[in-house]
């Protein structure tokens, strides 16, 4: 691992406020402690609490002799053999004992399957194929691990999986991409130690993906420039591929292709043809209709699986995430504007793409799978569709190709008596989605295997841990595949792969399992292996309670994506506003996350249900770690038991640090707002979240220094939280405890607004006067005469002059703005940013001249209905805007300044040009774009206060 250690990880991390030291840098990776950790060879530890056997039962104590029956001419199941005798010595089994343990060939009917024949004096493992024999070996240990003492019950068991294909990832691999755009095929690092591989192998992973790009690796009849690291790629993925081998496991490529190449491509300058329409990007999406499309397909993968032989297969994302087809570019309706494709169904477009693949593949490895994942996340991100066409491109796909979808995407589930909408990757909800049942149906109808991506160890919801406790989830998500008929699981994105209860329970046991086992036998199976048989039912006591508190995660891809649960343990607290953005977990190079804590749920679910959820799913979960620490006396001596008590220990301060974060920012908002509140009291209670943050801060680095997995984010590539950040923010605390706090106690001892400057109530500030206006306004909002009265703010009239005014009727925000063109710009469209208050993100209503408005008024918002009324007389533009303060969803409140923006958008008169001015005045720095919210910029905005 040295050239681990030796690379440096480069983190722009941004000033998370003047004259506040920015937080220490995720620790580089020559610091990970768990590569060595991961690498270690595994030890097993007996909880074998009886000595003597009993009837029905073979005595193993005196020790085992291993005879190695099954043709194995590659040895690749030295590792097994290697294994099993490691496991005997980590529990006291004499070597060449007098029971046997035999390796047989036998027919069976599906690959991995196994029988395990027990009898007095040996017990032998029988299967057709060297992975069956691996699988018994493996189950052979778990049953002893079970076990009350040396012993196995006598009989026949068998075990064959329904999940054919379960495919997870290296931990701490780079994923290739921005902002280090790491490519593990151009260094020395072994991803892969021995020690890791066995540990994946036994959690029952039979494939590992990686990340590859055509360009890259391929060499084609077409293609007259090859990249000039494309042989020491191939030679790393070759080693690779051998070395994986020996598990047992499978590599996989995982890609975007074809993917949408840039004009000055020599492939596109010598075959035009392959082009078709230009993305927003400038790149120009990949037709396959042409000769040249299925010859440089058919070759690109016919060149990589004869270049690295051995390869388990292809993960290919063919519609989705980014573009690859015409079909990317298709609109909300599903048109594709290539004249050539236009009149094509998807299913179409898609099977041309996926056929020549296939077939290339398939030519020089027969047994390699192809599997096309349709990325339709459901997140609210991208363009709108109906997910119905996926059926269509799901019961087109082609022979010898796997179609795969998110589990979850699109799902639906009741939290407090209201339907909230699940975008993809969620381990709380079990699904299956609407969508994802309905292509499976379209799947068997087309003949076609079946594959689902899902999250088995973590997921979007809590990504910093590296598992999450809860496998009955796993169970009840597994049945229902079961009963749809999937058989290829792709079991994490680049978060939650790690060894563990989880990854075994989502590879090596349930898809063993036979059909009919409960949800008890499994998880009392579990229980015991790790466990012993002694305490199994409490520990299953334990992890069920943490079920039953992880159903109230809010289902919202908001939470998931900008909420306190994974990193809130290094947030700064802001009892004086500062109107900062929440931060992306997966993105290093973002600051700590702001105040404005309304981001992350906003849209979805009210403040008062999300303290609600969240304070139970901290209070149950407390309840099943008091469950689980009962037993910690007991497992002392045992490392693995103390990191899964430490695991769920630490989920229990992150989970409890989110419910506290949420309760702060509630208080916060009482006492600069609530005139009737007793704000001494609110301080109070603001003070002590506080200090029990400073406790738990402290609490948790000292578990980080146990466990080095806690923290870590896979898709950030390095630690979002760390024993340092931690102690950082202990002091952030401790320095708003000395300065904010007392300046809020003397503003409510001498009777004063706290924090009047950031919360809109001081005089001076940017701001509009918004009157209230009587009921009859509504009658009249489209009429000059109802706007007279009312006070105009001039907007900058350096490009041309306008202004704007407003009003509300207490059901309605009335907004106009009037302009006129100038000699160069003439005014086109308006754009109102509102922000219920300042901890909600905006909702932005646009209209152009011609009376068309944007259909979204922001990310996750549920589409309102508004009125909008342009109107142009003697050369002046005037645009009025009805908003419905329902369209707020409860967010406003009259006693709360809102705030807002008003712009104008305008085109010079020969239309080759175009500019936009804004009454509230930029930040001046770069906002970083963020998945949903975009370029927003919390500082563009000015106060609404309600007169």
């Amino acid at each position: 691992m040295t050239e681990l250690f030796r690379s440096v990880l480069l983190l722009c991390v941004l000033s998370v406020e003047p004259g506040i030291p920015d937080p220490p840098p995720s620790p580089p990776p020559g610091e990970w402690a768990f590569v060595d950790a991961l690498a270690a060879p595994m030890v097993r530890i007996s909880h074998w609490t009886r000595t003597q056997k009993q009837d029905g039962e073979a005595d193993l104590s005196a020790g085992v002799r291993v005879e190695m029956g099954f043709p194995d001419p590659d040895r690749i199941l030295d590792t097994a053999y290697e294994d099993l005798q490691a496991f005997s010595r980590d529990m006291g089994l004499p070597a060449d004992g007098p029971y046997r343990i035999l390796t047989e060939q036998m027919p069976t009917p599906k690959f991995e399957t196994f029988n395990l024949v027990v009898t007095e004096d040996a017990c032998r493992i029988q299967a057709g194929d060297t992975e069956g024999i691996r699988r018994g070996i493996y189950f052979l240990e778990d049953l002893l691990l079970g076990a009350e003492g040396p012993f196995l019950p006598l009989g026949e068991t068998e075990r064959s999986p329904f999940i054919s294909t379960r495919i997870s990832r290296c931990f701490f691999g780079p994923i290739k991409r921005p902002p280090k755009n790491k490519d593990e095929l151009l260094d020395e690092v072994d991803y892969y130690p021995d020690g890791y591989l066995n540990r994946i192998a036994h959690d029952g992973v039979n494939g590992l993906w990686l990340t590859i790009e055509f360009k890259d690796l391929c060499k084609t009849s077409l293609t007259t420039v090859t990249d000039p690291d494309r042989e020491r790629r191939l030679e790393k993925l070759r080693r690779t591929v051998a070395k994986c081998r020996r598990y047992g496991i499978k590599v996989f490529l995982f890609c975007i292709e074809p993917r949408v190449m840039s004009p000055d491509n020599p492939l596109l300058k010598d075959h035009p043809e392959l082009s078709s329409k230009t993305t927003p990007g400038g790149g120009l999406l990949f037709c396959p209709f042409s000769e040249a499309a299925q010859t440089y397909l058919y070759e690109a993968m016919h060149d990589i699986f004869t270049q690295a032989p051995g390869l388990g297969g292809l993960i290919n994302i063919s519609f989705g995430e980014r573009s690859t087809t015409c079909l990317s570019a298709a609109d909300e309706n599903w048109r594709v504007l290539c004249p050539v494709c236009a009149e094509k169904a998807p299913g179409e477009i898609l099977h041309a793409s996926l056929s020549a693949m296939e077939r290339g593949m398939h030519a020089a490895n027969p047994e390699a799978k192809l599997i096309s994942w349709l990325y339709v996340p459901g997140n609210g991100t991208g363009v709108q569709r109906s997910t119905e066409p996926l059926q269509d491109i799901a019961r087109r796909t082609p022979p010898g190709v796997i179609c795969q979808y998110n589990f979850e995407s699109d799902g639906t589930k009741m939290q407090l008596g209201r339907e909230r909408h699940a975008g993809d990757y969620w381990l709380s909800y079990i699904g299956p989605s609407e969508a994802f049942t309905s292509i499976a149906a379209a799947a068997a109808e087309g003949g076609v295997e079946l594959g689902a991506k899902l999250q088995a160890c973590n997921s979007f919801e809590v990504t910093t841990a590296p598992y999450v406790p809860v496998p009955g989830n796993l169970y009840r998500k597994y049945a229902e595949m079961r009963r749809l008929g999937v058989t290829s699981v792709m079991q994490c994105w680049y978060i939650g792969s790690l060894p563990s209860l989880m990854n075994r329970a989502a590879a090596a046991v349930v898809p063993f399992a036979p059909e009919g086992s409960s949800e008890d036998d499994i998880l009392l199976g579990l229980a015991r292996r790790d466990w012993g048989s002694a305490q199994a039912e409490r520990v299953v006591r334990a992890w069920r309670l943490f079920a039953e508190a992880y159903d109230n995660y809010p289902l919202t891809n908001a939470f998931q994506y900008y909420g306190p649960m994974h990193d809130g343990v290094v947030w700064p607290l802001h009892l004086k506003p500062v109107h900062r953005n929440l931060s992306p977990v997966w993105k290093l190079e973002f600051p700590p996350s702001g105040d404005r804590i309304g981001e992350c749920f906003s849209g979805s679910h009210t403040l008062e249900e999300m303290l609600t959820l969240c304070g139970r799913l901290s209070d149950g979960w407390r309840e099943g770690l008091q469950a689980l620490l009962e037993l910690a006396p007991l497992y002392e001596n045992d490392p693995a038991r103390r990191l899964d008590i430490s695991v769920a220990q630490a989920l229990d301060i992150q989970f409890r640090t989110g419910y506290n974060i949420l309760r702060f920012y509630e208080l916060r908002e009482r006492l600069l707002y609530d005139s009737d509140a007793s704000k001494a009291a609110l301080l109070d209670e603001a003070r002590a979240i506080a200090e029990e943050e400073i406790e738990t801060a402290t609490r948790l680095a000292a578990l980080c220094e146990i466990n080095p997995f806690l923290g870590f984010q896979a898709e950030a590539e390095g630690y979002t939280y760390h024993p340092a950040e931690l102690r950082w923010r202990v002091e952030r605390l401790r320095d708003m405890l000395n300065t904010e706090f007392p300046e809020a106690a003397a503003a409510i001892a001498a009777g004063e607004p706290v924090f009047p400057e950031q919360s809109g109530l001081a005089e001076g500030l940017l701001s509009y006067p918004c009157k209230r206006v009587s009921a009859d306004f509504a009658s009249g909002w489209q009429e000059d005469a109802a706007w007279e009265s009312l006070p105009r703010v001039p907007g900058p009239s350096d490009a041309f002059p306008w202004s704007w005014q407003a009003a509300c009727d207490g059901e309605y925000l009335y907004v106009r703005a009037d302009c006129a063109s100038s000699e160069r710009w003439r005014p086109v469209a308006v754009a109102v940013a509102v922000e219920p208050t300042h901890i909600y993100p905006r909702r932005t209503f646009r209209g152009d001249v011609h009376g068309k408005r944007a259909v979204r008024q922001g990310w996750l918002v549920p589409d309102a209905p508004w009125d909008f009324a342009p109107t142009e007389a003697e050369g002046k533009q005037a645009f009025r805007l009805r908003i419905p303060l329902t369209a707020f969803q409860g967010e406003a409140d009259a006693a709360r300044p809102m705030r807002i923006n008003v712009e104008i958008s305008a085109l010079s008169h020969d239309q080759k040009d175009q500019t936009a001015r804004s009454w509230a005045p930029s930040s001046g720095s770069a906002v970083q774009a963020r998945l949903g919210y975009g370029n927003d910029d919390p500082e563009k905005m000015g106060w609404l206060r309600m007169e």
